[in-house]
């Protein structure tokens, strides 16, 4: 019987771009239960880190789940920490994060930034198509769950405005923010 994930690095390559290198399970010297793959957008200025090997945690999920995190080229290590925190959360708390929600923390997650706080989110800059991974009968066998990296600011915005997430990208797309660059000033 044929995997239901055979052909997922084909579906995330087809959306984030070949993948240029990884980090192996057990790149911390114990075994995470996850690796991280790193891709480069061949069209977009964007570089992407996404977990690989969550979906067969035994987590409670609505659907088995891989991470992404969407950054500037140059910035993958960041994606990677942030990816990493975000699904060894998973871990600990024995349960996937699905589309909506998120995480804050009290001091910015990379040294010499803002982002203190992440949106677990669709993909903003990719089609719709590439946020559920379809077996080969086309039912959904996985999600990916987008990292939205924020300020501290910005988590505010969210919780205060009632558009939530989507007002906040409103305001984003207003004052033209690099929602990439995880090295921004807030935008609010």
């Amino acid at each position: 019987m044929a995997s239901p994930y055979e052909g997922l690095l084909d579906h995330a390559e087809r959306y984030l771009g070949a993948v240029t290198h990884g980090e192996p399970p057990d790149v911390g010297g114990y075994n995470r239960g996850f690796a991280i793959g790193f891709h480069r957008h061949p069209e977009h200025d964007m570089v992407s880190a996404a977990s690989t090997g969550l979906r067969f945690q035994d987590l409670d999920f609505q659907l088995p789940e891989e991470v992404v995190c969407s950054a500037r080229p140059g910035q993958e290590r960041e994606a990677g920490y942030l990816v990493h925190v975000v699904a060894e959360l998973a871990l600990k708390d024995g349960k996937g994060h699905g589309h909506g929600g998120g995480y804050r923390n009290a001091e910015p997650l990379i040294p010499e930034t803002q982002i203190s706080s992440l949106a677990y989110s669709v993909h903003p800059q990719l089609p719709e198509e590439f946020n559920h991974y379809n077996d080969a009968d086309g039912a959904p066998v996985l999600r990916f769950v987008t990292l939205i990296p924020m300020t501290d600011p910005e988590f505010r915005f969210v919780l205060a405005d009632n558009d939530g997430l989507q007002g906040l990208m409103e305001v984003w797309r207003t004052n033209r923010t690099d929602i990439l660059d995880l090295y921004r000033r807030s935008a609010v």
